[in-house]
């Protein structure tokens, strides 16, 4: 019925999703950002082009730092992902040719 050597390998990792892992890390990044045009807005009353220029520079900074562990979140999904096409591309080339 199905493919038994998933069962004989025992159970397989969990897989993470990517769109998840995007959006999720994408969102923080927001959030980031927003903070950081706030505290510029309410501390040093900066407004305009500057607020948003600055706050992306230093969102992006603190992101680096902060957003570590999410940012490797989303590259093992993407690993994952690769190699699972990786893995069912190999299977479909050995079913079509064998």
């Amino acid at each position: 019925m199905g493919d038994m050597t998933a069962d004989a390998a025992g159970p397989a990792p969990q897989q993470l999703n990517v769109g998840r892992a995007w959006a999720v890390y994408t969102g923080l990044r927001f959030a980031v950002f927003l903070g950081v045009a706030a505290a510029l807005f309410l501390v040093f009353r900066v407004n305009g082009l500057l607020l948003l220029l600055v706050a992306l520079l230093v969102s992006s900074i603190a992101s680096l730092f902060l957003l570590k562990s999410q940012r490797d979140r989303l590259v093992l999904a993407q690993q994952q992902r690769l190699t699972a096409r990786e893995a069912e591309r190999a299977r479909l080339r050995e079913r079509l040719d064998g």
